[in-house]
């Protein structure tokens, strides 16, 4: 099940000093992308290059869906691990399995993506939400993250009772309890 990919810049052309490839062998599954020139790059890994089928003999291309086996599901989202920084993602297995993964690559920098897997979103779309909140950026933990998100309006109301300006308006009488409440 291994695929080696194409690296599409945004540009459109295929970066030949992005190398990108994917192994899977049960419920495991890997992704490799290591950026072998001084400069930066951006792009997508969609397609695998053209390699000769044992069976019949053509040249055939595998989808980034075949590589990492997603399910194209638009109400599915894929988690995953970059064992290079910590950091996990979250990405939503139907544009996965249209678009590909979207990737930055600083000179000489990697990413080596374990730990995938995917998760139906609820009937409140949280996993939509969270997504859209990361905007493709890495968390230290997918769950926490959804935890902290959701949390948000209480932290925000709490950050604004509970802070250095409104108890030094309490202190002075500039701020009386029943202000505070509403």
């Amino acid at each position: 099940n291994f695929l080696l990919y194409d690296f599409f810049t945004t540009d459109g052309y295929v970066n030949e000093d992005v190398f990108a490839y994917s192994n899977r062998a049960g419920n495991e599954r890997g992704m490799v992308l290591y950026h072998n020139k001084f400069a930066a790059t951006r792009g997508w890994v969609r397609m695998s290059v053209g390699y000769k089928d044992k069976a019949n003999g053509q040249i055939v291309q595998r989808s980034l869906r075949d590589g990492l086996s997603i399910t194209n599901d638009g109400n599915r989202y894929l988690i995953f691990r970059d064992l290079a920084t910590g950091l996990e993602y979250l990405r939503n297995s139907g544009e996965l399995c249209e678009r590909g993964m979207y990737v930055e690559l600083d000179a000489y920098k990697y990413h080596v993506f374990v730990d995938f897997r995917e998760v139906v979103d609820n009937e409140w779309q949280h996993y939509a939400h969270l997504a859209e909140y990361l905007n493709g950026r890495g968390v230290p933990s997918i769950d926490e993250a959804l935890r902290e998100l959701f949390l948000q309006p209480v932290h925000r109301a709490f950050t604004a009772l509970v802070n250095a300006d409104t108890f030094r308006g309490i202190r002075v009488g500039e701020v009386t309890p029943e202000a505070v409440e509403t």
